[in-house]
């Protein structure tokens, strides 16, 4: 009994690529789909109405236009560029930066035939960053990534190749990444992290509040503390939303984005807030406080 063709789609997660490994896989793919082709052609069948030479002039043509790879690289600046060299895929001095990448046997084979191919793959990389602060988007769903493979096909070898062929490329996996923009995190944050931050802030102002509102009702005094409270909460929005903006899901090394250039500024916050945070919890039970001025 014959296999029947299974489709399947895989999230990738949070992956890093690099210019060079997604030529290199460009080059990968195509080699494969060229194998496809000489299945195929090997098995297909010449009409009653065509001659041996016209059927193998169809059959070249097929190699040439109907079986190989076409990819779609999109620009931050709305330019597209659609090619099947995997040296057209490059970033020049002073240009945009690449927004997305796609690349499938699809359009070709459909082309040429008008019809879908049985053995077919689409990889959709998505290197968009997450807004600083979207407020069409409820703080607490997973980040919107459409980075994906979908393959579909009746041999097992073909179905395999093609995902041994992208996850060879991938240069590297971040698992703590992935779990940091998976859905509910930011209220684990807020439980760990965000509420922690208003009491300390609440207890590092008390003095101030009392010296400002001390004379005033407890009434008062008591929506100071609410005030600071949230605004502590919305700073750990703020630092939460400008994490994620930073971290972003899929990255394409190559590129000086605006969250690789702030990373350095993410990690001196984090020490500057927490190195604060500790020093006046844990300082004053140190024995190093008392050789301090």
């Amino acid at each position: 009994m014959a296999n029947l063709p299974t489709n399947k789609e895989t999230i990738l997660g949070s992956v890093t690529f690099s210019l060079s490994g997604i030529r290199a896989l460009m080059s990968d793919l195509d080699a494969i789909v060229k194998e496809q082709a000489e299945i195929e052609i090997a098995q297909a069948v010449k009409t009653d109405d065509q001659t041996d030479e016209q059927f193998a002039e169809r059959m070249n043509a097929a190699r040439r236009d109907a079986f190989k790879i076409l990819a779609t690289i999109n620009y931050a600046d709305g330019s597209s560029l659609h090619t099947s060299e995997p040296n057209d895929v490059k970033l020049d001095d002073g240009g945009p930066l690449i927004k997305s990448f796609f690349v499938s046997n699809f359009t070709p084979y459909k082309s040429f035939t008008g019809a879908e191919p049985e053995h077919m793959f689409q990889l959709l990389l998505d290197f968009s960053q997450p807004p600083l602060l979207d407020a069409s988007t409820l703080v607490s769903s997973p980040t919107l990534n459409t980075s994906n493979l979908t393959v579909r096909g009746r041999r097992t070898g073909w179905r395999t190749a093609i995902d041994d062929a992208v996850e060879k490329r991938i240069k590297k996996r971040r698992a703590i990444r992935q779990a940091f923009h998976s859905g509910f995190v930011y209220d684990f944050g807020l439980l760990l992290f965000g509420l922690p931050l208003a009491f300390y802030a609440c207890w590092y102002l008390s003095q101030t509040v009392q010296g400002v509102f001390g004379g005033t009702n407890v009434v008062v005094i008591s929506a100071a503390y609410v005030y600071i409270g949230f605004v502590s909460v919305w700073i750990y929005r703020i630092l939460f939303s400008y994490t994620k903006w930073a971290f972003p899901l899929v990255e394409l090394t190559d590129q000086a984005t605006g969250p690789a250039r702030h990373r350095a500024i993410w990690w001196t916050l984090m020490v500057l807030i927490f190195g604060r945070v500790l020093w006046a919890t844990l300082g004053p039970y140190l024995p190093i406080t008392h050789w301090l001025p």
